[in-house]
């Protein structure tokens, strides 16, 4: 029964290769924001690493959320960012400090997805 599944742990990769990846998804995403998330989901694995957080942010929801900003610029790195972080919601302490970590590195999470900031 053992033979059927096989699990391997495969890392994140490096920034430089993970940005080039984000760029091939996300062509028309600034390299500034592509950077800025990097960094945020880096010191968001760094969390995971360490037990604070359970969920392993990996590179498929920075995937997600460059080729949701691609598709529809128009929502802005908010609503992109929803849709890969709202369950969070449900513990407020790990909410708040995934809110911090993204301001922390120049990302308006937490702003409605229609304004201004939200857009950059």
């Amino acid at each position: 029964m053992g033979d059927l599944l096989s699990c391997h742990a495969i890392d994140n990769p490096d920034f430089h290769s993970e940005l080039a990846l984000l760029q091939k998804y996300g062509a028309d995403v600034s390299r500034d924001l592509l950077e800025r998330l990097i960094r945020s989901f880096g010191e968001l694995r760094e969390m995971s690493d360490s037990g604070t957080f359970l969920y392993p942010y990996s590179t498929r929801e920075l995937v997600n959320i460059v080729k949701h900003i691609q598709a529809y610029p128009e929502d802005g790195v908010t609503a992109a960012l929803c849709n890969v972080l709202d369950f969070e919601q449900q513990d407020g302490d790990i909410w708040e400090t995934i809110v911090s970590i993204l301001h922390k590195h120049g990302i308006p999470f937490g702003a409605k997805p229609t304004t201004d900031i939200a857009k950059r």
